[in-house]
């Protein structure tokens, strides 16, 4: 079988979507890499099961988000540490994220594009007293705002190109490898 049918095999069974909201309630407290790196290959071999995916990358954010701001509360030094432990996160960034709560509130959370992690504004957001109804709305409009675009993209593209990517199948799978690499060495190293 090839790596895409493998690929839309996956994205149907309902352990792939838990795996998904998994990870990115992991991604919301302390792991480093984004959700978007397994759901958009998902959705670029199988678009129709895009949404179902990224519903569980929302929820999974939520998940995880809750359990860092309760972490937050009771332990803010711990979690300033654990930030600043992470790749890619410096006290620059942390600072960045707690102007822009303290200036634009909820719409500090909207996010197109690379920039702080979920994490940092949700540190920020509960340093600075924020309440518990608008941290949800902020993680779903950052989610909405960071992750949708991308994943949006990969359907599209899977969409119109899907025979070209599949018969392409290992220069599309490295060319995603590369991207991501890329993206990663920039932040990590670079940024």
């Amino acid at each position: 079988m090839d790596a895409f049918a493998r690929l839309v095999r996956a994205a149907d069974r309902d352990g792939t979507v838990v795996a998904a909201g998994v990870w990115a309630a992991c991604e919301a407290f302390f792991f480093p890499i984004v959700p978007d790196v397994g759901v958009c290959l998902l959705a670029l071999a199988a678009p129709r099961r895009a949404a179902r995916l990224f519903l569980a990358v929302i929820v999974g954010a939520l998940i995880g988000t809750v359990v860092l701001a309760i972490v937050a509360i009771r332990a803010p030094d711990a979690v300033h540490s654990l930030l600043l432990a992470l790749p890619g996160i410096d006290a620059g960034m942390l600072a960045d994220a707690d102007r822009s709560v303290a200036r634009d509130g909820l719409l500090g959370f909207v996010q197109f594009g690379p920039g702080a992690p979920l994490k940092v504004d949700t540190a920020a957001w509960v340093a600075h007293g924020g309440d518990v109804l608008g941290l949800l709305a902020g993680v779903i409009l950052n989610r909405l705002t960071r992750v949708g675009p991308p994943v949006l993209a990969a359907v599209v593209i899977g969409t119109i190109a899907g025979p070209w990517i599949r018969a392409h199948q290992r220069a599309t799978l490295g060319a995603y490898a590369a991207f991501w690499i890329g993206v990663y060495a920039y932040i990590w190293l670079l940024a």
